[in-house]
């Protein structure tokens, strides 16, 4: 024991490291004043005291929809202040946990509820239509003109999306859930990392709900570097980072994601690095130890926590990639998924949930995934490819017996 070091409050690194986490919430957000304004605009109808546009927010994770959201919503009601007879309230809730159209109308008949007298109402037991008569009831009864309901993370609802529907046309006269705008005008966001959830959706929904978009896309090296310099200027004391961290971190987390939260994710690792070896400054060197800690060690340790199908389509992953076929479209990789779940004989997933899966393994720097935009005729689509060492994910699925027969019966081509 005597041997054991011991814990000080010192830190000659790290100002505040709290400004480099994930659940630090920014006062602003850079680099992305077009993309923004432009999203502000979609609500100018509101300033001017008439019906709100519905929008559909998308893009991947850690590129600014939700603080984005935040932020222009702070600033419809600023704005709507200053002007006589508009009131606005916002609503911004989270769907991460909530996976059919009930969970979510009854949350939002809650949160509504909050500054009234009205009591909540429980998770269950109410018969579905009785929910919306709820919450169509709090909106007519809100004391404001105007209501914008922001649901984040929206594709966890799937194919129950009839709150969107609703939501969607509650001003229209001739909808079932009638609000009418002299009492209540209801603006409705959808926020969401899967561009392709639309495409699930009902084309009724789809026609009320994307009719207007705002497109969030990953940050290029140079922007990253911006967010990086902003950061770090609160995050560690003067003159700590020599001049080549930012830029090399920038660069590390475009190549690999494109996301804000990877690149912040990377620079607070270089800077713990530093700081757990006593040293003064934090080089280049730390960050690149960082990324090969992250990308070794966090990859290893994901992909052997995956589930069964996340392993599954980690596997078509590197197969497809060891066969010089990626990057793929979305149906290519879909087919040769099941073609693997035939050879394990495990039950197959939808495309979707197999979507979700490859999205998780983006987020995690497994895989990429790049946009391809052919304009109105040609249409959006993914493509995957690898974005980690393909001995990473051997690494970890090599404890999965289903995994490793599987690679037999291919001819052990991947695990020798």
């Amino acid at each position: 024991m005597d041997n054991l070091g011991h814990l000080t409050p010192e830190d000659e690194i790290f100002l505040d490291e709290d400004v480099l986490r994930d659940d630090y919430d920014p006062s602003r957000i850079l680099e992305r004043d077009e993309v923004l304004n432009r999203y502000l605009q979609m609500f100018s109808e509101v300033i001017r005291g008439k019906r709100p546009r519905n929008v559909f927010v998308y893009g991947p994770t850690g590129v600014g929809k939700t603080v984005g959201t935040h932020l222009v919503l702070d600033r419809v009601r600023e704005d709507a202040d200053g002007v006589d007879d508009v009131d606005v309230t916002a609503v911004q809730m989270e769907c991460r946990d909530l996976n059919t159209s009930y969970q979510v109308a009854v949350n939002l008949v809650n949160v509504l509820r909050e500054s009234t007298p009205r009591s909540s109402i429980s998770t269950t037991g109410y018969p579905e239509g009785d929910v919306y008569d709820m919450l169509f009831d709090e909106l007519r009864k809100a004391d404001t003109t105007h209501v914008l309901i922001a649901l984040d993370e929206i594709d966890n609802i799937g194919t129950s999306d009839n709150v969107l529907y609703k939501l969607g046309r509650c001003n229209n006269r001739n909808s079932a859930k009638f609000v009418d705008p002299d009492d209540t005008k209801v603006g409705l966001i959808g926020i969401t990392n899967d561009s392709t959830f639309r495409d699930s959706l009902d084309p009724r929904v789809k026609s009320t709900l994307c009719e207007h978009e705002i497109h969030f896309p990953p940050y290029d090296a140079n922007e990253l570097r911006t967010i990086l310099k902003d950061r770090a200027a609160d995050a560690f004391h003067d003159g700590v980072l020599t001049d080549d961290v930012v830029p090399i971190t920038a660069a590390f987390a475009a190549k690999r994601s494109g996301y804000a939260r990877t690149a912040l994710d990377l620079l607070y690792t270089a800077g713990d690095l530093a700081r757990s070896s006593d040293d003064d400054v934090v080089t280049e060197q730390h960050v690149r130890q960082a990324e090969e800690e992250i990308q070794q060690g966090a990859i290893v340790s994901e992909i052997a926590s995956l589930s069964p199908q996340g392993k599954l389509v980690a596997y078509t992953l590197l197969a497809l990639d060891n066969e010089g076929e990626l990057p793929a479209k979305m149906d290519a990789f879909y087919a040769w998924y099941e073609h693997a779940a035939r050879l394990t004989e495990t039950d197959t997933v939808t495309a979707r949930t197999v979507r979700d899966l490859l999205n998780d393994l983006v987020i995690n720097g497994v895989a990429k995934m790049e946009e391809i935009n052919r304009g109105q005729r040609g249409g959006r689509h993914y493509r995957y490819s690898l974005a980690a060492h393909p001995e990473m994910i051997v690494d970890g699925l090599t404890e999965d017996d289903t995994i490793t027969e599987l690679d037999e019966q291919r001819g052990g081509k991947l695990f020798r």
